[in-house]
């Protein structure tokens, strides 16, 4: 589906251009049967460490046949619009032998997660210090099924608050998975009022030197928000919209209201644009001052619960149909003490006592019930962001089922093998892809799904992508596909 753009669906202010979500009133009306189907979006979303040994669905098949895993519980609600896909293998992209050790596991697996090449081998072959193949949500940015169709090409998104080790490697292979071009990561905005900004056309100057947004600043000073800013816009649109149309932008500017209040409180608390409007600090380097667990002023269950709300947000009003999440980086030693412990079989969980130790060290390398109760609350906080997805009505389903959500990890777990791999597509794609199964792939390479979802949901016309050591051919996944 193009957008269909004109000032009618855009509300401007002061250094503000907030798009309306799609609006019958407001398309015209020989492409209304098109605009009204929905967009197709893509939004990788990356979990650290990778996954309990209790993620794995304890059987296979399809429909009442299988059953989720006790780490995937959260998710509960969308079995029915998902997929999860056991025994997917990446240790090809760095072995010629297929073998699934990948030292140092942290700092190099990640980098493949997305473009499935190593990145080590591009670094060396381009003489750079900082290299990697471009990513596959940025080669749908760049396609011609995408480019130019949204605001934004692609938003890169995260909670870390940069405590993280990078293992000795460039740390642009843990802490970010876009890459736009072979030198050129795309590291992620973890403050969520840059990020709202963004979305409502007042980015921040991209030279941290530049001085900051002026009209940013006295919004600020003067206290006021985005939809103060665009009130009087709003009332002139609003009297062209039919009754059902007025309603939806009624709840669509109390939904923007509220949620930039809540974001402006999360970036203060975290020294981000609400507490000072400068440029974010680097992705690039530690910040010793973050939080290395809730404080006061932080929590983290605040922060992912905002970043939800922005992602709908952004996805809702067409700003941007790529998104790539990092739920922390890589190698994440953010200690989730205010997570209460629980305990797990193969039966299930239940809250135990106790709170959680840090997430890599005491976590990935300590109690197995501890690191499962981490990743559970990670699974949990994806599942609030699925029920807000799929709450949205857009034509005959929800924008979750427009969405293709690939939830994963670049590693297996506490053995930090490169096979294994903990991995959940959520959203039909638009009815493309199959759900409501379990599916074990016998050590399938990564790269076939990456292929099969480029081509088959999005019509990419690839021929080819990331790399084999072993030279076994690219393959289309059929297990997933419909209407093949």
């Amino acid at each position: 589906m193009m957008r269909v753009f004109s000032r009618r669906n855009l509300l401007r202010g002061a250094g503000i251009a907030l798009t309306l979500p799609w609006m019958e009133s407001l398309v015209p009306r020989a492409a209304r049967a098109q605009a009204a189907a929905g967009p197709k979006r893509y939004m990788p979303i990356f979990l650290p460490n990778g996954a309990a040994e209790l993620w794995r669905p304890p059987t296979t098949g399809s429909g009442a046949a299988w059953t989720l895993g006790p780490v995937l519980e959260p998710l509960a609600a969308f079995k029915s619009k998902m997929t999860v896909l056991t025994s997917l293998e990446n240790g090809s992209a760095f072995n010629a032998d297929g073998s699934s050790s990948v030292e140092p596991s942290h700092g190099r697996q990640p980098g493949a997660w997305l473009t499935c090449v190593d990145p080590g081998m591009v670094r060396q072959q381009l003489g750079v210090d900082e290299a990697n193949n471009v990513s596959l949500d940025q080669l749908m940015a760049q396609h011609a099924n995408f480019k130019d169709l949204t605001p934004i090409p692609s938003l890169q998104l995260g909670l870390s608050t940069v405590l993280s080790y990078c293992d000795g490697q460039p740390c642009s292979n843990s802490r970010s998975v876009s890459w736009s071009a072979p030198t050129q990561p795309m590291y992620k905005l973890v403050d969520p009022l840059e990020v709202f900004n963004k979305i409502a056309g007042v980015a921040q100057p991209a030279d941290p030197n530049a001085p900051p947004d002026v009209n940013q600043q006295m919004r600020l000073a003067r206290n006021k928000t985005v939809v103060d800013m665009v009130l009087e816009n709003a009332n002139r649109t609003r009297a062209k919209l039919g009754a059902s149309d007025q309603l939806r932008m009624d709840e669509f500017l109390a939904s923007v209201h509220s949620t930039e209040k809540r974001v402006t409180a999360v970036s203060a608390g975290m020294g981000g644009v609400g507490c000072s409007p400068i440029a974010a600090p680097t992705m690039t380097t530690v910040m010793p001052d973050a939080p290395r667990q809730n404080t006061e002023t932080y929590n983290k269950g605040d922060h992912a619960d905002v970043m939800n709300d922005l992602i709908v947000m952004a996805f809702q009003c067409d700003v941007t149909r790529i998104i790539t999440h990092m739920l922390e980086d890589e190698r994440s030693e953010f200690t989730y003490d205010h997570v209460t412990k629980r305990t797990f079989t193969e039966a299930g969980s239940v809250e135990a006592s106790g709170t959680c130790p840090e997430y890599h060290g005491g976590g990935q390398h300590g109690s197995q019930d501890d690191f499962a109760t981490i990743c559970w609350w990670n699974v949990g906080k994806v599942a609030e962001l699925c029920a807000k997805l799929d709450a949205i009505q857009e034509g005959s389903g929800t924008l979750l089922d427009n969405c293709v959500i690939f939830f994963g990890g670049a590693m297996h777990g506490s053995n930090h093998d490169c096979s294994e791999l903990p991995t959940a597509l959520i959203g039909s794609g638009g009815g493309l892809l199959s759900t409501d199964q379990h599916i074990v792939l016998a050590n399938r390479p990564l790269r076939d799904l990456h292929y099969t979802i480029a081509n088959h949901v999005f019509g990419m016309g690839m021929t080819d992508f990331g790399q084999n050591m072993t030279g076994a051919p690219i393959q289309m996944i059929n297990e997933i596909m419909l209407g093949a």
